[in-house]
């Protein structure tokens, strides 16, 4: 098999514009047609025929291959590529075996998907530092957005996150220097939502009935106020 260098130019591509996505499982393809819409190359390996031609013309490049196997790798010149995501989920054992041949040939990123935190920990143990979990990362988000009067949940790293909350009425009205949120929650409010369009928030920025507000702070007190702004909402 030749090695795929055409349409890819892995060389020289920090801002990761080219890709390989290794799995092309519900994870996987989801992730690779996403990074198509946003302009991203995308080369998705999968052992399944089936699946391949599925993706074929929806992807930069589709390959049928087992990528247990190092040849395989190395044919495609996946160490030249900036990142590659191991999306396998059902089969734990081609999961590490992947990853750790990958880092072997000095891929600069590796990004794998875990199964359980068991998974997790060895991917972690291997040398990864991009371990994702979508089913629980959404479980804990969906939950957060339960609880409270959340539209979004973003967890930016370990204790902090930004979430999208409608405007309490408390804060409608003054400018919001004047409203002191750092001093009296804890958290910032970066930007507004209002008819649609999204406006950075400075210290004049004055709320209105319907906006959306972006807000940042430590998780705890992010979701003290979200919590205490659908207290208020239920009273109102």
């Amino acid at each position: 098999m030749a090695r795929l260098r055409s349409p890819f130019n892995p060389a020289g591509i920090g801002s990761a514009t080219s890709i390989a996505v290794i799995g092309l499982g519900r994870f996987g393809s989801s992730l690779a047609l996403e990074l198509m819409a946003h302009g991203t190359e995308v080369l998705g390996i999968d052992s399944h025929e089936d699946v391949v031609q599925e993706l074929n013309g929806q992807l930069t490049g589709v390959v049928v291959g087992d990528a247990t196997k190092p040849d395989l790798i190395e044919q495609l010149g996946l160490a030249e590529f900036d990142r590659v995501v191991v999306a396998i989920g059902t089969d734990v054992t081609a999961s590490i075996l992947v990853t750790s041949q990958l880092l072997r040939v000095g891929v600069a990123e590796v990004w794998a998907k875990a199964v359980d935190e068991r998974h997790a920990l060895i991917l972690q143990q291997l040398g990864v530092r991009h371990v994702v979990r979508p089913e629980a990362d959404m479980g804990r988000r969906v939950a957060r957005m339960v609880r409270g009067a959340l539209q979004d949940f973003i967890e930016i790293g370990p204790g902090y996150a930004a979430v999208r909350l409608e405007a309490p009425q408390d804060l409608l009205a003054l400018p919001l220097r004047e409203l002191e949120l750092q001093l009296k929650h804890g958290i910032g409010i970066g930007a507004v939502q209002r008819e649609g369009a999204w406006l950075l928030a400075n210290p004049e920025t004055r709320f209105e009935a319907g906006d959306t507000l972006l807000v940042h702070g430590p998780t705890a007190k992010v979701e003290a106020f979200a919590a205490k702004t659908a207290k208020q909402r239920q009273r109102d």
